[in-house]
């Protein structure tokens, strides 16, 4: 409950790593990790928001652009046709395309989707400071991670088999891998296969 507070409250490079680099801080687990885990989110955040004062207006790509970053169908899958859209609310502009594949010899499945948020700050600076803590409990986790240098959250519920990892690529792809009926570790094995280094 507090980790949800907390996070509530706190409202242009290649794709350089494919692995795990950092994970946030258990609040429940260590206390005074937690606090400097705060401290160093308030300095990363004024960073980024004193880079993102910088930024021009950017235009969404368009989602075809989307679907070509999507993965190839791997050897021993399936997948549906992807699907793609680029939509504006007011001001707000965002393009999306996603892919659903299927384990031909099992009962995995994987969803993957990529967003562009054209730095829209409204929307990535919470997902941006949720990278930095976690929480672990019987039932599963939900952990902030950074992979490379891109914020991210990871969650997994043991008993169900289902879980997803959702990374800021470039601090404007938001790229999200759901998976069902799959051990947390495919989440691993699918990262890579996500083309975001091809994107702008």
């Amino acid at each position: 409950m507090f980790l949800a507070l907390l996070l509530v409250g706190c409202g242009g490079s290649e794709q350089s790593s494919t692995e795990v680099t950092k994970e946030g801080v258990d609040i429940a687990k260590n206390p005074l990790g937690a606090l400097s885990a705060i401290a160093d989110a308030g300095k990363d955040l004024e960073k980024l928001q004193a880079e993102l004062a910088n930024m021009p207006p950017t235009e969404v790509v368009h989602f075809a652009e989307l679907v070509k970053a999507l993965p190839d169908v791997p050897s021993g899958w399936t997948a549906d046709d992807p699907k793609g859209e680029t939509s504006q609310m007011g001001d707000f502009k965002m393009s999306r395309a996603s892919r659903a594949y299927r384990n031909e010899g099992g009962e995995e499945r994987v969803e993957v989707t990529i967003e562009d948020w054209a730095y829209n700050q409204a929307i990535y600076i919470p997902f941006f400071m949720q990278a930095h803590f976690s929480q672990e409990t019987m039932d599963g986790y939900s952990k902030g991670i950074t992979v490379g240098e891109d914020p991210g959250r990871e969650e997994y519920q043991t008993k169900s088999r289902r879980g997803n990892r959702s990374i800021l690529a470039k601090k404007r792809y938001h790229t999200k891998i759901d998976i069902e009926n799959a051990d947390a570790s495919l989440l691993d094995e699918w990262w890579p296969l996500v083309k975001i280094g091809q994107l702008p």
